[in-house]
């Protein structure tokens, strides 16, 4: 069985909160109630699906439904019919109440903030493939005490999951494994996962999205409270930062709150998306002093990643902290699907022992992701994390190569052209037969081998004896191609940023907009780099999508580097390039350029966001560098002219752009700046300075990683321009 399909860089921690909640704050009507929810669905035969509804209710509001009505729908196949599910499970008390104070919890008609979870599941029958299989749910009213949306008890919730099954038939959808977060601490960091899965392997790419409502028969975005949007939808000390490759979300709220977000959970395959989850839910903000437990990594150290063999017994241990004296902590493994098991004894410092042997149906290109949940004693609510760590099936066979698979990760796809840029004019002995097919062929072993320990020979794809430009043809002829084989993670080597700049900060319809691509951290040494972005399809026309490394900080395209980009025609675009003499370079700067067109069918303002995801950076030696990512968002709007309505901007300028420490403000005309304002993505004020002098020395070490907008303000207008900290 293929498993978790996101690949997490370090241990992730879910905070969730404890200790008493000010009762008042999270009182509601008896007419509203939903705390969240999302549909998910497992194939079961032909075109029977098992649709599944996961239902999150307060309760302190009205009961749940006894069945649940989905709304089944397929434009192009003309398709509509509905289908009623019942409860399969639940309602259970899902909140982190602690066994003493279970008869207070709301659930039990007590006082405590508690939120109760019901199943609903069914088998539908499709009619047969259409690629916008439409899955929702749509009911009134949401949670009354919702403080980022006005009027909350007034509006409906509306939960969705979409199927493409013409291209890929067959498709199972991302899977949540855990219970999600619904409390977090008020001033204080959290970072909390989405514990997604994905039993077929599927890249999974993760965006905050508006919640929504159904009114009319169509679901509507709900507009947030001034200087909330739904990439920022809580009331923080610094911007909401998620992560698209992980879904890790960071959060550092400062004030109480209920907050509700909506995030779309998109599976692609071949580059194809076929399918999205969408899952809606609130986060209570509340105060507390309890310090939460902690895991260790493997054995202790602080390494949450490894890997094995089919046949072997993978073990170690994984050991428990927690700063408050004298609590019993409790460790347990979540859901994961496979036969792994976990033994422990409740203590007050537990550990815990993991251990799985793995057969030869486990083995997949993807890690497997375990996640291991612990908590303490506290009551009223009990402090808990969880912590992922990500294991590593290894084909552990790499005696054939498959023709494109370059890496020998046992899929054909941007990564392999690391492989052909390392290993660039090395010889070696022909294989027998060659062919550029995809099928598995024998191979003598070359004098060379990655770090990996792969083998040479793998990034000869086309098996002429000499790994060169050819060699990227096998890779465009099988790309997205999977064979059951793969190898232990390289080595990090550092860590760096990637950073996606738009040419404009607003466009009209059918505008050609530039993405600039730099590395705008400086790199000790860095050989290779491969990478993902996402362009919505229904706001970028995908047929116009242009790419050029024209002055590329990796050389020039057929002198000293090879490039592959790949336009999957369904909103992902595939980048990869590398160096192919063998020397690693340093410092950092441009790596190419993106040119798209919008589209002419946009209606009223839509926001444009782009980051890249899934990034993989090599050394000469094979390395993997990890990447931090930053990325831009551009407001299209139907009504913009292009034309700017003050005539200040030639008037200052900002230097240096991108910053880390110090900027210029810099101003060279004769009408005085009265104010220089930076504001943040969302349009909230982060700093002001009054009457500022003609060269402005602002420091901006204060202000987190991102983008920002400098407005300059003199008595004849207000101009903007874009700032980038890293």
């Amino acid at each position: 069985m293929k498993k978790f399909a996101h690949i997490l860089t370090t241990c992730i921690q879910l905070s969730i909160a404890t200790l008493a909640i000010i009762a008042a704050s999270f009182c509601t009507s008896s007419g509203s109630h939903i705390v969240g929810g999302e549909i998910t669905y497992q194939w079961v035969s032909g075109n029977d699906y098992k649709l599944r509804l996961t239902y999150y209710s307060d309760c302190s509001g009205i009961p749940n439904p006894t069945s649940a009505l989905i709304e089944v729908n397929s434009q192009s196949c003309a398709q509509s019919f509905s289908i009623s599910l019942p409860i399969a499970a639940g309602p259970d008390d899902i909140s982190p109440i602690c066994a003493a104070s279970l008869s207070n919890s709301s659930c039990n008609g007590g006082t405590l903030y508690a939120v109760r979870r019901v199943i609903y599941e069914g088998v539908v029958s499709l009619s047969g493939p259409c690629n916008d299989w439409v899955f929702s749910y749509n009911e009134c009213c949401r949670n009354a005490a919702i403080t980022n949306i006005t009027s909350a008890g007034g509006l409906g919730s509306y939960f969705e999951a979409t199927l493409n099954n013409l291209d890929v038939p067959f498709n199972n959808s991302v899977e949540f494994a855990g219970i999600p977060v619904h409390m977090i601490q008020n001033n204080t960091t959290s970072s909390l996962s989405w514990n997604t899965f994905d039993v077929d392997g599927d890249s999974i790419h993760y965006e905050m999205v508006a919640p929504r409502d159904y009114i009319g028969l169509n679901p509507v975005n709900i507009a947030f409270n001034a200087g909330l949007s739904a990439t920022q939808p809580f009331i923080a000390s610094s911007p909401t930062l998620l992560n698209s490759q992980t879904g890790l979300l960071t959060i550092s709220p400062n004030a109480l709150q209920i907050t509700v977000m909506s995030m779309k959970i998109s599976e692609f395959r071949n580059g194809i998306n076929i399918g999205n989850v969408y899952r809606d839910y609130q986060f209570a903000v509340i105060n507390t002093s309890n310090a939460l437990p902690k895991l260790s990594g493997i054995n202790g150290n602080n390494i949450y990643m490894t890997n094995t063999c089919p046949g072997d017994t993978l073990q170690f241990n994984v050991l428990s902290t927690d700063a408050d004296p004298f609590q019993i902590l409790e460790i347990s493994l979540g859901n994961n699907g496979t036969s792994a098991s976990f033994t422990t004894t409740p203590a007050q410092f537990p550990v815990g022992t993991f251990t799985w042997i793995p057969s030869t149906a486990d083995i997949s290109s993807q890690p497997y992701i375990f996640t291991l949940n612990v908590r303490d004693d506290n009551c009223d609510y009990y402090g808990t994390q969880t912590f992922a760590y990500q294991i590593y099936v290894n084909g552990c066979n790499t005696n054939d190569v498959w023709p494109g698979d370059a890496n020998s990760d046992g899929v054909a796809n941007l990564y392999d052209l690391l492989s052909v840029g390392i290993g660039f004019n090395t010889s070696g002995t022909p294989r027998v037969g060659a062919s550029t097919n995809w099928i598995a062929q024998p191979s003598v072993n070359w004098p060379n081998s990655f770090l990996s320990g792969i083998n040479y020979k793998h990034a000869d794809t086309d098996g002429n004896g000499i790994i060169e430009w050819s060699d990227t043809t096998a890779i465009f002829q099988n790309y997205g191609l999977n064979h059951p084989l793969r190898t232990a993670p390289p080595a990090v080597a550092g860590l760096a940023d990637l950073t996606i700049t738009a040419s404009a900060d607003t466009i009209g319809t059918s505008m050609l907009l530039d993405f600039n691509i730099e590395i705008t951290s400086f790199v000790d040494s860095i050989y290779g780099l491969a990478f993902r972005m996402y362009l919505d399809p229904s706001l970028v026309d995908i047929s116009t999508l242009q790419t050029n490394y024209t002055g590329s900080f990796f050389g020039t395209s057929g002198t000293d580097m090879v490039k592959l980009d790949y336009n999957t025609g369904n909103g992902l675009l595939d980048v990869a390039i590398s160096r192919i003499d063998h020397t690693n370079i340093s410092g950092g700067g441009p790596v190419g350029k993106v040119t798209i067109v919008t589209t002419d069918n946009v209606s009223g303002k839509m926001m444009l966001n782009v980051a890249p995801f899934d990034i993989v950076g090599v050394t000469a030696t094979g390395d993997e560098i990890n990447f931090n990512s930053f990325g831009d968002a551009v407001v299209i709007d139907q009504n913009f002219t292009g034309i700017n309505e003050h005539n200040l901007t030639p008037e200052f300028s900002v230097y240096p752009i991108p910053a880390s420490d110090m900027i210029f403000v810099e101003h060279y005309g004769q009408n005085k700046l009265l104010t220089v304002e930076i504001e943040d993505v969302n349009g909230r004020d982060v700093m002001t300075i009054n009457n500022p002098v003609n060269k402005q020395q602002i420091s901006v070490q204060s202000l987190n990683k991102g983008v920002y907008f400098i407005k300059a303000t003199n008595a004849f207008g207000t101009s903007i321009k874009k700032l980038m900290i890293f």
